[in-house]
């Protein structure tokens, strides 16, 4: 999806996202510790591939593309504590449906998002890759997520544990649903993670 598309679309409210959704998330982030037997070797190098492709288009500032590897009912969530609960009841450092992210990107490009000015520039890498079969078309993901950012003459290190919830395609291949990153050190004071994690 284009920019251009991201800013002309109206905002709307949200469709899926109501107390059934937060008690799915909440149930999904009981799940991490608790991965079923691993995935196929070919279907493992798939995924990860995926995993590594959206890690690169965080890199590289291209969110619109990004954004295109999520499904239409998707969650993008970082929690603030270090065991999550249920995100319709408590304070969360994000929680952003399809909608808010599309919003959120729209004003990342506007040149207005002064918490992203200047960019921070990220590299993010992951490790410990464990994918799992939660049903026919339902992947779990987890995974060592380590974020290394640099701006304005400052580097810093996040080191979280990203969970991921893939959804099977009709046509093939896969989409994320969940994206949830669950930093170490989540109860403790942040500074500005504006950017994508």
């Amino acid at each position: 999806m284009t920019t251009k598309k991201l800013l002309q679309q109206e905002p709307g409210p949200s469709t899926y996202v109501d107390d059934d959704y937060y008690r799915r998330l909440h149930g999904i982030a009981q799940d991490w510790s608790n991965p079923g037997p691993p995935v196929a070797p070919d279907l493992h190098h798939e995924i990860t591939a995926l995993l590594h492709r959206e890690c690169r288009l965080l890199d590289d500032g291209r969110f619109e593309e990004w954004l295109d590897l999520f499904q239409e009912q998707c969650i993008y969530w970082v929690p603030s504590d270090p065991a999550p609960h249920n995100p319709g009841r408590t304070i969360t450092w994000e929680i952003q449906d399809r909608r808010r992210l599309e919003d959120k990107i729209a004003r990342y490009r506007t040149g207005f998002a002064f918490s992203q000015l200047p960019p921070t520039r990220t590299r993010h890498c992951l490790s410990n890759i464990e994918i799992w079969a939660t049903g026919e078309t339902e992947l779990r993901v987890r995974a060592n997520l380590t974020i290394h950012t640099y701006r304005k003459g400052e580097r810093g290190t996040l080191a979280c544990m990203g969970g991921y919830v893939l959804q099977g395609q009709e046509g093939g291949g896969w989409l994320i649903e969940v994206k949830q990153v669950n930093l170490i050190d989540a109860d403790q004071a942040q500074g500005n993670i504006s950017f994508m994690l």
